[in-house]
């Protein structure tokens, strides 16, 4: 593609280099995010403009439109992509931050300008302004959408850009998330 997101993991003393690999399609992919498990599976967010971007068990399998926010899941190796799907509707959709709990499940934030952004047992289930952030969760298996909601107001102008950059998951649970720009 014209420009690749990559994925590295460097060893605990910083001497040596456990795998480095690309992530991307024939478009403009972004990593912006990155979470690890337990195991060392390595969970990231980020965007693409790519229409073949890597989906494997993809909650959705084809682009929305435009930039759409992307989550895989690396197993520790880093040479098989446990899951890998497209997150987004027809306007432009940045994955920001994602976090991971301890039974796998993972939660990204990030921004959406889609009007049909995928969103289920949601918080808010219609887009409000002129980005609203997302919060979403992802099952362990990668394969279905715990949950999907909207976070933002209707203001307009700059200050009506609502965005997640950072997310954290407590032991209960319980999301947390920032705006860091």
């Amino acid at each position: 593609g014209t420009r690749s997101a990559f994925v590295t993991k460097i060893n605990s003393t910083g001497t040596a280099l456990l795998y480095s690999t690309y992530l991307g399609g024939s478009g403009e992919d972004l990593a912006l995010g990155i979470a690890v498990d337990s195991t060392g599976a390595a969970y990231v967010t980020g965007q693409t403009s790519s229409s073949n971007f890597p989906t494997v068990l993809p909650v959705q399998g084809s682009t929305g439109g435009g930039w759409d926010a992307f989550v895989t899941k690396l197993d520790p190796s880093g040479s098989v992509i446990a899951y890998s799907t497209y997150l987004g509707g027809i306007g432009n959709d940045f994955g920001r931050g994602i976090t991971v709990d301890r039974a796998g499940g993972a939660y990204l934030t990030g921004e959406t300008l889609s009007i049909n952004f995928p969103t289920t047992a949601a918080i808010q289930g219609t887009y409000a302004g002129r980005s609203d952030a997302f919060v979403t969760k992802i099952n362990a298996s990668g394969m279905f959408l715990d949950y999907s909601t909207y976070l933002g107001g209707s203001a307009s102008g700059a200050l009506g850009d609502d965005l997640g950059t950072s997310i954290a998951v407590d032991s209960a649970g319980n999301v947390y998330l920032a705006d860091g720009r």
